[in-house]
């Protein structure tokens, strides 16, 4: 079967394709969305257009229905005669409304059943003519008078036309010089202006002036594209049929027009186009009230990350004014860190010393101990002084964890509180409660208080660690014992030198022990200089670093919990309003694949309308394609 099917059959199903894609995306979108009020609105909105955005294919190969749209005395039963050649709908000033019922003009052939009207409601007229071979004329009741014969408050002729209207493919709207700006009847043209193209028509063109281009001012004020504004005299024309001679030239442009442009060549063409319009009105209608609701979602955004700003900025002036009153505490990891990456070494075992300082000045007093007594209260003070300095330690690290210790108080989270619900109602977000309520409890800050502090205690060590790998790496080992092995390796030649040589060779007396004493005391001073120099370089910029631990981890993700609802809730509602791009461009796709009507002279409600007017999000009645038989 499929050897069967020409390239045009192919392009077809192809383009059919297109359509599915759109419709199942547009549904899955809408399907998917959080709760929002614009969301919701898109949501009801394409649930109550589903049936007509998806048409079975048959519907293509129908009659073209064309409705005649129109004030009353606008010339739109006198033009629809003169198309038909004969005079079949009631045209004249004496009638009020001039159409009180819908005057149907179609084939022998054809059922106009699917209109869904009583025959009341319908005037129905079979002409075996080449114009209604494969169209529909149907002359609608005037929207703009009431009608004295009607028992149910003069409007019965409002619901029929707009119950035929809807099923129209094409509407030809007429209008005169003087009569153009009618608000009811501009009404009606909106209303039913989406998913259909319009013919422009002025009318009483002998007897009146050309008023096209105020025309085409006011029907871009609603909101519509007009590519062309026909001006034509149905009266003359119809006369002239009468007597047998030519219409004029305009009049014979249009109803060519009509019968062989519109009804033969381009009625699948208009037809798709009508879908896509369709389509193009409803993501028109979704997008205004998104764009509008995401500029009060921007501004709750703001205030979220002010409202974060501010309280980081709190949490970082408590911290660093803990990072401050611990600096002894980070220079004894800097030199805890150095002995355990050195290990061996003069210089080394000197740095030990110094850190050992406490336990050796303990020792020293436990072997001056001359008595047992003494010596149990020696070491019992020495067991003490160990004890407390590891308790101290200990009790600074702890610290750091101290629970709800982030310099923010009840009265800062109120705040935060009141401000981020303000802009929550005017972005009507209301976000899902979590576990903790969505709110800024005193036990949420004291558990992320611990938590910063916990990380704020290991990235201190990581920084410790990193420093005293790049500042006191092998090479700057090596150096740094050499320089103070100089001193001492300088003394000691001179000592040998003084042993071997002076006293041995030549007889010269030793060096005695207040040189020995001199020695050491200056190894040590020149050992506390070069060890001065490495700690200063260790611990030179170290409060920056840790300056910037601070404010990194007071902006860190951490700290999202204390407005995470508000700020999941603004990602999903503008993640999903950049999704319906996607079903934009498909639908640009589809536009570009099926081509325009503008060269035809058919207008329709621009996508773009103006504020206000086309962002409406009133429901076309039964838009869409037409469903004639």
């Amino acid at each position: 079967m499929a050897e069967r099917f020409t390239k045009a059959d192919w392009e077809r199903e192809h383009l059919l394709a297109g359509f599915d894609r759109l419709h199942d995306r547009l549904l899955a979108w809408a399907r998917s969305a959080p709760a929002w009020p614009p969301f919701d609105e898109a949501r009801g909105l394409v649930g109550r257009l589903d049936a007509r955005l998806r048409v079975p294919e048959i519907d293509l190969d129908r009659a073209l229905v064309v409705g005649f749209l129109g004030g009353s005395g606008t010339g739109k039963s006198t033009l629809f005669n003169a198309l038909l050649g004969r005079k079949v709908s009631r045209a004249g000033k004496e009638f009020r409304p001039m159409t009180r019922r819908a005057v149907v003009a179609c084939h022998p052939d054809v059922d106009p059943a699917f209109l869904g009207l009583g025959d009341g409601e319908l005037e129905i007229h079979r002409l075996n003519i080449p114009l209604l071979e494969q169209m529909i004329l149907i002359d609608c009741p005037d929207p703009d008078t009431q009608d004295p014969e009607d028992g149910q408050g003069g409007e019965r002729h409002l619901d029929i036309l707009r119950a035929v209207l809807p099923h129209c493919d094409v509407m030809v709207h007429t209008v005169t010089s003087q009569k153009y700006k009618s608000h009811v009847v501009g009404q009606e043209l909106r209303r039913n202006a989406p998913g259909r193209q319009i013919l422009f028509v002025q009318t009483h063109a002998d007897v009146d002036h050309d008023n096209r281009p105020d025309l085409r001012r006011y029907l871009d004020a609603l909101g519509l594209r007009v590519p062309e504004i026909f001006r034509l005299d149905g009266a003359d024309a119809l006369a002239k049929q009468d007597r047998g001679e030519p219409v004029d030239a305009e009049f014979a442009k249009f109803r060519d027009l009509l019968e062989h442009e519109l009804a033969s060549r381009a009625r699948h063409r208009i037809r798709r186009a009508n879908l896509l319009g369709l389509y193009g009105w409803l993501l028109g209608a979704i997008r205004g009230p998104i764009d509008s609701g995401l500029e009060s979602v921007a501004k709750l955004e703001e205030a979220t990350a002010r409202e974060r700003a501010r309280l980081a900025a709190r949490i970082a002036a408590k911290m660093s004014e803990r990072i401050d009153s611990n600096r002894r505490l980070w220079r004894s990891r800097v030199l805890r860190q150095l002995n355990q990456t050195w290990g061996a070494g003069p210089l080394a075992a000197l740095i030990g010393t110094w850190s050992a300082a406490g336990s050796l000045i303990r020792s020293m007093i436990l072997l001056r101990a001359r008595t047992p007594t003494q010596a149990i209260l020696a070491g019992g003070w020495t067991a003490v002084s160990l004890v407390g300095e590891k308790w101290r330690e200990s009790r600074a690290a702890a610290a750091l964890t101290a629970e709800a210790d982030l310099g923010l108080t009840e009265g800062d989270l109120a705040h935060a509180r009141t401000v981020l619900q303000g802009y929550l109602n005017e972005a009507r977000v209301h976000p899902a409660a979590g576990d903790d309520g969505g709110d800024f409890s005193a036990e949420q800050l004291a558990t992320v208080a611990v938590e910063v502090y916990r990380r704020l205690d290991a990235e201190i060590n990581e920084v410790v660690e990193r420093r005293v790998a790049r500042r006191a790496g092998r090479a700057t080992h090596w150096a740094f014992e050499i320089a103070f092995a100089l001193l001492p390796a300088w003394l000691v030649l001179h000592m040998a030198k003084n042993f071997f040589y002076d006293h041995m060779i030549q007889g010269r007396p030793l060096l005695g022990l207040d040189f020995a004493l001199q020695a050491a005391f200056w190894c040590i001073l020149w050992g506390a200089a070069v060890g001065g120099l490495l700690l200063h370089r260790l611990n030179r910029g170290l409060h920056q670093d840790l300056k910037a631990v601070v404010e990194r981890l007071a902006h860190a993700p951490l700290l999202d919990a204390l407005c995470r609802d508000a700020s999941e809730a603004c990602a999903a509602v503008r993640a999903h309003a950049e999704a319906l791009a996607s079903v934009e461009r498909d639908l640009a796709d589809l536009e570009r694949r099926v081509g325009g009507v503008l060269d035809l002279g058919l207008g329709a409600l621009r996508s773009e309308a103006p504020a206000g007017r086309a962002a409406s999000m009133e429901v076309p009645p039964h838009a869409g394609l037409a469903s004639s038989s």
